[in-house]
């Protein structure tokens, strides 16, 4: 006995070795190991990208495939799905099998059958039935906004997609007029250009600043494409037609205009209303059904008592809520103005975006005026002949990079303006699956 003793604190502390009771230090050092190796591998590999072009398809594919955003947004749908089926689970009765062993500590040697007792119990229980509708409520409209807002992060970043197809298409055209402008340099040798020539120093500037952006382009398309392992080239000849100022959206057409953004107001709604509810529903009395008996199975010192069924219970239970101090009445009139500041906030809101789309037509319109006439000062620029005169050349150069960063901010500008229509016209976005709640 008293050599048994020393074996079961000795299992005791294997189980306890075994549970993982010991220093994270280890476990870290080679986290950190794995990590630094996966590193050194990333940076030999980063050191000679591959190169690849992208067709539009191709980078939506992409993008809608491993971005990270639409990767969180797709788990949220499906954690709201799983928590709704988890609200009709947890109806189901519940079952639990427990085991124990009993013993004096000076008889620890002398275990046997006897001392051991295995139980198996079965339990249902409903805590309430006001509180599990508006349970099931809250989950199924927390799975069908979920579904929304996937569907505004797919758009939001479709946009952003086609933004880097276009700065990358703008980023080539002025480097070739950079590469025209060549011509109106003096003939003299690259580094007496650059010593002794204003024009060519501001072309090498710009050099540096266009390497700089390409440089940022590579970081995003590979940051939304959720891909660093390709230098990616974006092939902008595939871009889809977004011209809003030759065809203004159907701002009044409800069904082909903001419906998403009308939908995601209607959830925030509904869930401040659901809100709103549950607290007037404290002042309802609940009622609460639980069904309890003995065990199913039972085995203790080697008997088993049996089951019986006059030993099962059904217990009903209701409750009201005087609310005699007031709380739930004060909780009740928060929620309230949070409910009526919540309504004034989205109507405002609203209306500051139907005074931008306002704005936005309006811009576009000058904004597509002034375009036009960049184009043609450029178009008449580069079809200038070859000057050698450096105070006319160097003019022509400045001319030429301040029209180009002209043009360059105008079609930003139009991208962006573009951006605020299509993000809200229903008729360039495909019909999203159907956010259907599981079958009950």
């Amino acid at each position: 006995m008293v050599r048994a003793f020393p074996s079961c604190l000795s299992v005791l502390a294997a189980l306890l070795l075994a549970a993982g009771c010991r220093s994270p230090q280890p476990a870290l050092d080679r986290q950190e190991t794995h990590l630094a190796q996966e590193l050194a591998t990333q940076w030999q590999t980063a050191q000679d990208l591959p190169a690849a072009a992208l067709t539009w398809d191709e980078a939506l594919a992409r993008l809608h495939a491993h971005n990270l955003e639409l990767r969180a947004d797709r788990d949220a749908v499906t954690t709201a799905h799983e928590r709704l089926r988890q609200v009709t689970k947890d109806l189901l009765p519940g079952v639990a099998l427990t085991g124990q062993v009993a013993q004096t500590i000076t008889q620890l040697g002398d275990l046997d059958g006897d001392d051991a007792s295995l139980s198996l119990y079965a339990f249902f229980n409903i805590p309430g039935v006001l509180q599990w509708r508006v349970r099931h409520y809250a989950t199924e409209l927390e799975f069908i906004r979920a579904g929304w807002a996937l569907e505004l992060k797919q758009r939001e970043l479709t946009i952003q997609l086609r933004e880097l197809f276009l700065r990358s298409s703008l980023l080539e055209q002025r480097r070739k007029n950079l590469a025209l402008a060549r011509q109106w340099q003096p003939a003299d040798p690259l580094a007496a250009a650059l010593e002794s020539s204003p024009p060519g120093l501001e072309r090498e500037a710009t050099l540096w600043a266009l390497r700089r952006e390409a440089d940022a382009l590579q970081s995003a398309a590979a940051e939304l494409l959720g891909d660093s392992s390709h230098h990616w080239r974006l092939l902008s000849a595939t871009l889809p037609a977004i011209d809003y100022s030759a065809r203004p959206p159907a701002i009044d057409d409800p069904a082909a205009f903001g419906r998403l953004h009308r939908r995601l107001q209607a959830s925030d709604l509904e869930a401040a209303r659901l809100r709103l509810r549950g607290v007037k529903l404290q002042y309802w009395p609940d009622l609460s059904i639980n069904l309890s008996g003995p065990p199913l199975y039972q085995v203790a010192g080697g008997r088993n008592p049996g089951f019986s069924s006059d030993q099962v219970f059904v217990t009903l239970g209701s409750s009201l809520n005087l609310d005699l101090r007031g709380g739930i009445a004060q909780q009740l009139r928060e929620t309230k103005r949070d409910f009526a500041l919540l309504e004034t906030r989205l109507r405002e809101q609203n209306a500051r975006l139907l005074q931008q789309l306002r704005q936005a037509l309006d811009a576009l319109t000058l904004n597509t005026w002034q375009l036009r006439l960049t184009e043609t000062r450029l178009d008449a620029l580069r079809g200038l002949p070859v000057i050698h005169r450096p105070t006319r050349a160097r003019e022509n150069l400045e001319r030429l990079l301040a029209l180009d960063q002209q043009r360059t901010a105008l079609l930003l500008e139009r991208a962006q303006l573009d951006a605020l229509f299509w993000l809200l016209d229903e008729t360039q976005w495909p019909p999203a699956p159907a956010s259907a709640p599981p079958s009950r």
